[in-house]
Formats: C-alpha cells, sequence, structure tokens
C-alpha cells in the first residue's frame, strides 16, 4: 500500500482534513498535500515521526505501509468529534498498557448494562 493510501486511511479512520492534519501535527500543510497527492513519496524522517505519532503507530508500522487502523465494520465516518479523541488516546498509550484499558472499559460497560 502506498504512503498516501496509508496517510487517507488514517484520515478517513479520524476523520481529519489535511489542514486539520497540519494543525495537528506542525507538519506544513503543503507537505502534507503533496504527499495525499503521492507527488512525495519519501517524507522526510521527522514528518514521518510527526504523522505516525499523531495516527498512533510507530515510524517502523508507518513506513512498512502495514499496520491500518481498526475501522469497526459499518462505522467509517460516523464517530463523533469526542469518539474520536477516545480512540485517538487509546492509540497513543503504550501498547502494553492497551489490553489493560481495554478490559476496564468492557468492565465499565458491563457495570452500565446492570444499571
Amino acid at each position: 500500500m502506498a504512503l498516501n493510501d496509508v496517510i487517507a486511511r488514517y484520515k478517513k479512520f479520524l476523520g481529519v482534513n489535511n489542514e486539520q492534519l497540519s494543525e495537528a501535527t506542525g507538519v506544513p500543510k503543503s507537505t502534507i498535500d503533496k504527499i495525499t497527492a503521492g507527488t512525495t513519496t519519501d517524507p522526510k524522517l521527522s514528518t514521518l515521526k510527526a504523522l505516525a505519532a499523531y495516527f498512533g503507530c510507530s515510524v517502523d508500522e508507518f513506513s512498512d505501509m502495514q499496520k491500518e487502523p481498526p475501522v469497526p465494520e459499518g462505522t467509517e465516518g460516523s464517530f463523533t468529534d469526542r469518539q474520536r479523541d477516545l480512540l485517538q488516546l487509546f492509540a497513543n498509550l503504550p501498547e502494553a498498557v492497551q489490553p489493560e484499558a481495554q478490559r476496564y472499559l468492557e468492565y465499565l460497560a458491563a457495570s452500565q448494562d446492570t444499571q
């Protein structure tokens, strides 16, 4: 998968456009425009680091183009801003902590079902 395709998937998952991505990462919008258009296929490492940090993946995962954002079937583009923020917070947690956070969220959800 090409770099611009990977970025397009992450952008769609998070519901952000190039301008919002630029503001959040500090990467110039013109650079993001060139990457997403496929004009720039080998951006600077600092650009990849900023994008990878925002998308919640490592530079290795990002540059290998192997990781796809976990989009639950039928939910593309249907998240609220708050839900996207929470998903981003979860994605930014260290991988070692994510299972514990998931268990806690499942516990909270189950306790709501019994009330």
